[in-house]
């Protein structure tokens, strides 16, 4: 028996990265996955990847900002696959900046995606999963931080801001949906430097060379390389089964060691 069988997963920003390696690993441990994200092309070669081997997958385009859209994507959900049990609210967007040098427009647009975007996709996967049995299996939201929302940054504070955010509303989500008696657990998982779409962006800004990125990384954690999106992966797979029923509000930190020190 795999360990998410016939339960129904939405992975935001599913289309590459550490969501599309997400969208597939729940797809190969049993799930029917719904992929969403703003790159249509990408979205939808990882549904048909999916589907390919065998697994159950369909993509929505989706901005994670529009309540709106986060009403029709979970409906959506619910009527073509029966329910929603798993959010893995993973879509996100990063920048670097001094604080004196952010502009507004850079502020609004982190906290739109990593703060609304996660907000939404809660408030709206709680009316869908909030009406199981006591007795059955947890839903489970499975938010992405960042050791960026455990420690401070240099070069992205208001990136930091928006992931520590992540973090504490985690943990209120948890303490909140088991006041109201809902059974629905909570969770945050927080990815070091990983390889990424996004950590491509990163070092693109940085002005290293390879060699100084190297050794960069072999100063930068206890491992001494960069994750991959199956380590990360491998985290929220836990949280979203049944392997984790004992956890809620937590949070698990896929660093290579980096905030060890």
């Amino acid at each position: 028996m795999n360990r998410v069988d016939g339960k129904v997963a939405l992975v935001t920003g599913g289309a590459r990265g550490i969501g599309g390696e997400t969208a597939k690993l729940l797809a190969k441990a049993g799930a029917k996955v719904v992929i969403t994200d703003l790159l249509e092309r990408d979205g939808k070669a990882m549904a048909d990847v999916i589907n390919e081997a065998g697994g159950v997958a369909c993509f929505f385009r989706h901005d994670v900002t529009s309540e709106t859209e986060w009403a029709q994507v979970v409906a959506e959900t619910v009527k073509q696959y029966g329910g929603l049990d798993i959010l893995v609210n993973n879509a996100g967007v990063w920048a670097r900046g001094v604080i004196e040098e952010t502009t507004i427009e850079d502020f609004d647009k982190l906290c739109a995606v990593n703060l609304k975007g996660v907000f939404l996709g809660t408030k709206h996967a709680i009316g869908a999963m909030k009406t199981r049995p006591p007795d059955a299996d947890s839903g489970s939201i499975v938010n992405l931080s960042s050791t960026a929302g455990l420690v401070g940054s240099a070069t992205s504070a208001v990136y930091s801001m928006t992931k520590g955010g992540v973090r504490l509303f985690t943990k209120s989500t948890a303490i909140e949906v088991r006041g109201r008696g809902y059974n629905i657990r909570c969770n945050s998982v927080h990815p070091g430097a990983t390889e990424s779409p996004m950590q491509d962006d990163i070092l693109a800004t940085s002005n290293m060379s390879p060699n100084e990125i190297k050794e960069f990384m072999e100063n930068r954690n206890l491992l001494g390389r960069f994750g991959k999106p199956l380590d990360i992966a491998n985290a929220i797979l836990f949280l979203a089964s049944n392997d984790s029923a004992f956890m809620t509000g937590s949070e698990v930190v896929v660093d290579g060691g980096y905030t060890a020190r």
